[in-house]
C-alpha cells in the first residue's frame, strides 16, 4: 500500500480470514456452497484484499450491497461470480449486466429494466430473487413470489439462478424464524412440482449458519463470522475464530497532570491524582467513537489503562500514570492483542450500546489498513 504517515491503523490478518473460512466450512456440508459477505467494505476490513484472500481459498461467489462494490471488485480483477443483496434502481441494471454481475430481483420495475438490458446486450441477465418471509426490507412477499418467479422463468430471457430468504430473529425467536422457514420451503415445492429448476437456494446468515442447519440448503451467507467476531457467546463452543482487525495508534503527546485537572470537553473527567495523560491521535472521526468516553480501555505496554475525557474528534486521552518507562511513540491496541492481553470487539461494541457490526464497519477510510 502507499506510505502513510498517520501514526494510526487498522491491522488487518489475512491468515484469519483463512482460518475463520475453514472454520465455517467444517460445521456446513460439503455439498453446501459458501457466499462471504463482504459489502460495506468487507466490514470495514478492505473489500479487495479480503475479496482476493477468500478466492485464493477457494471461494467462487461473494455477497456485496450495491452494484458501485460489485463494479469496483470488477475493476480490480476479481472475476467470481458477485451477487449484489440490494433492490437496485432501473439505471443501474446495464452495468450490471454488461460487467456479469448478478442482481436480487424482486419487483416488476427491475423486471422491466432487465428485460431491456437483455435485449441491449444479447445476454441473459443473471438474478437471485429474493422472497420476504417476514424480515419486511426488500422481497416478492412469499405468497405472490411462485407467481412472480413463474413470470421471470416463463420469458426465457432472465436467467434465475437462485432464490433466497434472510431470516429477521434467528438468534432471538425460534417460532418465527420456523415460520419463515415453512413460508421459504411452501415456495421451493411450488417451484419443485412446476419443474422450475434453481441451482442456488439459500437463507442463512452467520447466525443461521451455526445454529440453523436444517436451512443451510446448498449456500450459506457468513458475514461476521468471516471476520472472527462471534455474534453469539456461545458459538465460542462451535467455532475456534480468530479477530481479523486490530485497531491501533501511537501515543503522540505526554503530560504530568495533577490532582483536579479537568480533560477535554465537558470538564467530564477531572483527575483524583498526580498522574501522566498522553493524547492519541485517534477520534470519531475515526471510528472511535463518542459513547467510549471515560468508559473504554486500551492496552500499553500490555497492561490496560482508561480511556479519560471526552473522545473529540481527531484526538483521544488515556491515563498512563502507571505504565513504567510510558514514552512518546508507544504502541496503543484500542482493540486487538498486546503481549497476550486481549480487548476485543465484542466488550467495546458493548461499552458503545452497538454492535460489533458497527464498530468495523464504522472504521473510517482516513484510518489506513495494513495487511499482514
Amino acid at each position: 500500500m502507499e506510505r502513510t504517515y498517520r501514526p494510526t491503523w487498522a491491522e488487518i490478518d489475512l491468515g484469519a480470514v483463512s482460518h475463520n473460512l475453514a472454520e465455517i466450512r467444517r460445521v456446513v456440508a460439503s455439498n453446501v456452497a459458501i457466499m462471504p459477505v463482504v459489502k460495506a467494505n468487507a466490514y470495514g476490513h478492505g473489500i479487495y484484499r479480503i475479496s482476493a484472500e477468500l478466492i485464493t481459498n477457494g471461494v467462487k461467489y461473494l455477497g456485496v450491497a450495491t452494484v458501485d462494490e460489485a463494479l469496483f471488485l470488477r475493476q480490480k480483477g476479481i472475476d467470481v461470480s458477485i451477487l449484489v443483496l440490494g433492490s437496485v434502481l432501473q439505471e443501474e441494471a446495464d452495468q450490471a449486466v454488461d460487467n456479469n454481475i448478478t442482481l436480487t430481483l424482486c419487483n416488476d420495475s427491475l423486471f422491466r429494466a432487465l428485460m431491456i438490458s437483455a435485449k441491449k446486450f444479447m445476454k441473459k441477465p443473471r438474478v437471485h430473487i429474493k422472497i420476504d418471509t417476514g424480515m419486511g426490507r426488500i422481497g416478492v412477499w412469499h405468497a405472490d413470489a411462485f407467481e412472480f418467479i413463474k413470470k421471470v422463468y416463463d420469458t426465457g430471457v432472465i436467467e434465475i439462478e437462485g432464490v433466497y430468504t434472510h431470516f429477521s430473529s434467528a438468534s432471538r425467536d425460534k417460532m418465527y424464524t420456523e415460520m419463515q422457514i415453512e413460508y421459504f420451503e411452501n415456495v421451493l415445492l411450488a417451484l419443485e412440482k412446476e419443474k422450475i429448476g434453481i441451482k442456488y437456494k439459500h437463507a442463512d446468515n452467520s447466525i443461521a449458519s451455526v445454529e440453523w442447519k436444517n436451512t443451510h440448503y446448498n449456500l450459506v451467507r457468513p458475514g461476521i463470522l468471516i471476520y472472527g467476531v462471534y455474534p453469539k457467546e456461545d458459538f465460542r463452543e462451535v467455532l475456534d475464530l480468530k479477530p481479523v482487525m486490530s485497531l491501533k495508534t501511537r501515543i503522540v503527546h505526554l503530560k504530568d497532570t495533577p490532582t483536579g485537572r479537568a480533560l477535554s470537553y465537558g470538564r467530564t473527567y477531572i483527575t483524583q491524582k498526580p498522574t501522566k495523560i498522553a493524547t492519541l491521535p485517534i477520534g470519531y472521526a475515526d471510528g472511535y467513537g463518542r459513547l467510549l468516553s471515560n468508559r473504554a480501555e486500551a492496552l500499553v505496554h500490555g497492561e490496560q489503562v482508561r480511556v479519560v475525557g471526552i473522545v473529540t474528534m481527531d484526538q483521544t486521552l488515556i491515563d498512563v500514570g502507571e505504565i513504567v518507562d510510558v514514552k512518546i511513540g508507544d504502541e496503543v491496541v484500542l482493540f486487538g492483542e498486546q503481549k497476550g492481553v486481549k480487548i476485543s470487539v465484542e466488550k467495546i461494541s458493548k461499552l458503545a450500546k452497538t454492535i460489533p457490526y458497527e464498530i468495523l464497519s464504522g472504521i473510517k477510510e482516513r484510518v489506513p489498513r495494513i495487511y499482514i
